[in-house]
């Protein structure tokens, strides 16, 4: 009976050291391959971008985006093709950091799909320079004036006449993008579920009525930006 026992509490403690070793392990491989988003956000800007690679890697991508880049018109997917280089860059490093969710991306922006800085230069390269084509998803368009002022109010101080954007800055362009989406991210935005957007920025999309949401959105999914595609700056 004393032996049965001694061999039981034997097997705890070696489970119990396996376990642990185990965990020790795995917050040591964590600790090594983590790195802050801001570091690699800098890393990645810091790379020559390779189109090439990045077409191989965006095949991936092309399950939602579509092969040009697109989305969808029901704007659970968005465009992609002719948004800023370093806008796409920050995006993609928010997501591998997880201040941004979503199930899709945070499973195919990681470092399995892209292991190294490089990975993530090219692919958002190589969706920067695609040429937008197709019409984007829109409202009902009925109020397009509305959409119109509010944005000139509100919003192109910042994102441009032609809502273009800047790489520099960071800003997106938000000419011809999907209208559901912009509806969901302006939404996002103002109850906090987009982190790293300005308190600024929260502060302006909260004090957006439904119908000024709704029109800035249409009007922007049916604005073009006579730039197309995105000039990626020389690291």
């Amino acid at each position: 009976m004393n032996t049965l026992r001694f061999r039981q509490h034997l097997w705890a403690m070696l489970i119990a050291i396996a376990l642990a070793l185990i965990l020790l392990f795995a917050a040591a491989t964590v600790a090594q391959g983590a790195k802050p988003a801001a570091t690699e956000f800098t890393e990645v800007l810091g790379m020559k971008p390779n189109l090439e690679a990045g077409a191989k890697h965006f095949e991936t991508c092309s399950a939602c985006h579509g092969l040009a880049g697109a989305g969808l018109i029901d704007g659970t997917v968005p465009r992609l093709a002719g948004q800023h280089y370093r806008v796409l860059v920050k995006q993609l490093v928010d997501f591998r950091h997880s201040r941004r969710w979503d199930v899709r991306m945070e499973l195919f922006s990681d470092n399995h799909h892209l292991p190294e800085a490089q990975d993530v230069a090219d692919v958002a390269a190589y969706a920067a320079q695609l040429q937008p084509t197709g019409a984007s998803g829109m409202g009902v368009g009925d109020q397009i004036k509305l959409g119109a002022d509010v944005y000139r109010e509100r919003c192109q101080v910042c994102h441009g006449a032609k809502a273009e954007g800047s790489d520099g800055r960071l800003v997106p362009r938000l000419a011809g993008q999907q209208y559901a989406y912009l509806v969901r991210q302006l939404h996002d935005t103002a109850d906090g579920r987009r982190p790293p957007m300005s308190a600024q920025h929260q502060r302006l999309t909260r004090k957006l009525e439904a119908a000024e949401t709704d029109s800035v959105a249409d009007y922007l999914s049916r604005l073009s930006d006579s730039e197309s595609g995105s000039k990626i700056a020389a690291p």
